[in-house]
Order: structure tokens, then sequence, then C-alpha cells
């Protein structure tokens, strides 16, 4: 009888030990999962705390363009707009941001005119930027061909579907504007090393624009027809003191030198994409805006695009 009540007691205090191991197993898990839960949710809420930040940041940003519009005829970037914004604290984290004159780069779309035709003037300058950069200027031609509307190349060096139907995989040409400048890395001949010279100063706009001289990157004003050094010294005289009117611009000796005339140039803009980049807690939100200033100073947003970390 004593071996059986010893017996016993062994079943039970076996039965109360694995009890209690489930017991531990389900309180681990379930606070184990409240925990995941809990970040689940800040995670949540700190990317929509961060996405407010950046719609803040953008209607700052539109107010700031209206009110440069009232003060000013031109754009240069001695001016508030064009002073980027080191981080600054916010609620549980950090917030900076820029705006970027988009104007001031080579609009890829302005290859073709309002009516479709060719640009030979916006041909020509992609030319010389191309060269400036060491790339073949008969990229020009397999740029042209990815947003004109025919299916025939436009000369040696041009590419149309036959050329990217050959490719693995294959896809097509994509016969109408680019959207953003990125689509450069599906034409022919662009490589990575092409974009990443490439990338800074080129833009893809939604309309044929003019070049405005007073934010254009010295290898943009060489495209114009003058050489890297003297639009090296010419960007940096603009950028300290921008020309308030195309005429002030076409005074200076290398314009002159490099007979430049005032077709397709500008001492204004109307197209700016805003760069923001918001930290909150673990989460990092990159963010970009594509905003229009129309003719009457008023600026509306045409795109968003956002990615997180």
């Amino acid at each position: 009888m004593t071996s059986l009540r010893h017996g016993q007691q062994g079943v039970a205090l076996i039965t109360a030990l694995v009890v209690v191991a489930i017991a531990t197993i389900a309180a681990t898990w379930l606070l184990t999962s409240l925990q995941q839960d809990i970040r689940r949710s800040a995670s949540v809420l700190q990317q929509e705390q961060a996405w407010q930040y950046a719609l803040g940041a953008e209607a700052w940003a539109s107010r700031r363009l209206e009110e440069d519009a009232r003060e000013s005829k031109y754009d240069g970037l001695t001016e508030e707009w064009a002073t980027e914004l080191p981080p600054l604290p916010v609620e549980g984290g950090s917030i900076s941001g820029r705006l970027l004159d988009l104007q001031g780069r080579f609009n890829l779309n302005s290859l073709l005119t309002r009516d479709g035709k060719y640009d030979s003037q916006a041909q020509s300058r992609l030319r010389r930027l191309l060269e400036i950069e060491d790339l073949p200027p008969d990229l020009t031609l397999a740029i042209l061909d990815w947003i004109d509307a025919d299916n025939e190349p436009a000369g040696p060096g041009g590419a149309e579907d036959s050329a990217y139907l050959a490719l693995d995989p294959p896809y097509l040409a994509a016969n109408r504007p680019m959207v953003v400048p990125s689509e450069l890395r599906l034409v022919k001949g662009i490589d990575t090393q092409a974009w990443k010279k490439l990338e800074p100063l080129v833009s893809a706009l939604p309309e044929s624009t003019p070049i405005n001289v007073n934010t254009a990157p010295a290898e943009v004003l060489a495209s114009l027809g003058m050489s890297l050094s003297q639009a090296e010294g010419l960007a940096s005289a603009l950028h300290e003191s921008p020309a308030e009117r195309i005429e002030d611009f076409l005074l200076y000796p290398e314009v002159q030198e490099a007979r430049i005339g005032q077709q397709g140039l500008s001492v204004s803009s109307h197209w700016f994409r805003l760069e923001v980049q918001v930290e909150i807690g673990q989460i990092r939100l990159d963010y970009r805006a594509l905003l229009h200033r129309d003719e009457q100073g008023r600026v509306r947003t045409i795109f968003r695009s956002t990615g997180t970390t």
C-alpha cells in the first residue's frame, strides 16, 4: 500500500509539473504574441505619423512656392525655397527635406514638340550632354525612339520593338513620353553606369519645358554649346547671383561667344520635386512629390511616391 501511495504521489507530481510547464509555455506564447502585436501597432502608428509629417512638409513647400511666385519673377538657388531643410526634431523622431528645380535639368520629353514632332535643338543639346558625360551621342536616337509614337527607328543607333523583343526577358518600347527619368534604364544602351551619370542631370516632365539657366548644373549649361570649363564658371556665377531676366543671361561673355539664343531657355520654373525623409522610431519614410506651379502661381501635387524602411 505504501509503494502504491508513493506511486500515485509521483504521478500527481509529474502531472503537476506538466501542467505548470504547459501553463508556462502558454503564458510565454501569449506574452510574445502580445509584444508582437504591440510592435505591429506601434509600427503602423509610426508609419501614419511619418506620413502626416511628410504631407505637412508638402503643404509647407507648396505655400513657399506660391509665396515665391508673388515675390519674384525668377527662380534661383539663393531663394528661400532652394534652402535645404536640415534634420529637425519632431515628436518621436526627425524630419528633413529639400526642393529641387526639375527645369534646371534636361527634360527628356522635350525631345518631342507638343505636336509630337522631333525637336532638333533638344536633340543637339542631349547629344552634347551625352558627350560631356563620355557616353555615345547616338543614345539620343534610342531615347527618342523610346518616347515617339511610331515603331520606326529614328536612325542608326535608334531602337524600337524589335531591339527589345530580342532581350531576355523581352519587352516593348514605351512609345510615349517618359513618366519618370528612371525609365532610361530600359532604353537600349543605357546601363547602370550610364544611368548614374545622367540621373542628376535629367528629368521627365509631362510637357516640353525650357531649361532654367539659374539652377542648371554646369553640364547642362555646357550642353547649350559652350565648353565645360566655361559652363562651370557661369554656373557658379548664376547660382550665387541668379539672372532676373533671360536677357541678362544672354549678356554673359560665355553665352555670347557660344552664340546661344534664348529659345528653350528661361529664368523661372514651374516644375519642382519635393524630397522628404522622416524618421519616427524604427521607421524611415522616403517621400517624393512632383509639384507643378501654374502661371498664376498656384501649386498642385501631380503625384507622390514613398518608400519605408
